[in-house]
């Protein structure tokens, strides 16, 4: 009889066990966060150089770089150039430069504009205060004459490809031979920053279209069109 009992008290026991287990909480299983696949993309470039589609995105790197604005020759001193421009102000350029691996085509794509020295940071390698002035959606014009007179903010383009050189502007600087290309020579182009967004790492990607002539050593122009171009930026704060 007393063996009986216990029986019926352990089983009790268990039921009890049971019914307390049921009871409580079940914990849920975190979900998975799947990254953005937008977070993933990578700095790359396409177009089509006189009929031929190109793209790339191997290695990528950015450069900040300063040049006096409105450049002109003051004086000639036995064949010395003597050169000066504004002093108030600064030409700041951020350029974008994008290799294949087989280092056969390269592309390098620099955002300039003329900044007063009151909108530039005073440390260092000064970089202007907003960088959102710089980088703004919409349509771009070409800056022609940069590394040479630098009055046009834009755009400045230059390419390699199978070995030769291509740019969108004339000579550069003021000791080599006076270039055959105008400043208005890229009117009929277009460039424009299509897309920015901020993405969780707090870096921007964007995105931009473009069509141009580049010209070669002869300054013989050839053609580029559908040509794309995605990179990323610290708007926010850069690194210099």
């Amino acid at each position: 009889m007393k063996s009986r009992k216990l029986l019926w008290f352990a089983a009790g026991l268990a039921l009890f066990a049971a019914c307390s287990k049921e009871d409580q909480p079940i914990d849920p299983v975190p979900p998975i966060e799947k990254p953005d696949p937008v977070e993933l993309l990578k700095d790359s470039c396409s177009y089509t150089l006189n009929g031929k589609q190109i793209s790339f995105n191997s290695v990528d790197y950015g450069s900040a770089f300063f040049v006096e604005p409105n450049s002109k020759i003051d004086s000639v001193t036995k064949y010395a150039k003597y050169i000066s421009g504004d002093k108030d102000s600064v030409m700041y350029g951020q350029k974008f430069q994008l290799w294949d691996l087989q280092r056969q085509h390269y592309i390098s794509i620099s955002f300039v504009k003329k900044y007063h020295n009151n909108e530039m940071r005073a440390y260092a390698l000064m970089g202007p205060k907003n960088l959102h002035t710089l980088f703004y959606s919409g349509a771009y014009p070409y800056a022609v004459d940069l590394f040479k007179e630098n009055t046009q903010n834009g755009i400045a383009i230059a390419i390699r490809h199978e070995g030769a050189g291509f740019k969108s502007s004339g000579q550069d600087g003021f000791w080599i031979e006076p270039t055959t290309i105008t400043k208005d020579a890229q009117k009929k182009s277009e460039f424009a920053l299509i897309s920015q967004k901020k993405l969780k790492s707090g870096l921007y990607l964007m995105e931009a279209k473009f069509k141009l002539l580049v010209f070669d050593q002869h300054e013989q122009p050839h053609q580029i069109e559908n040509g794309y171009f995605r990179f990323r930026m610290d708007l926010d704060r850069i690194n210099y």
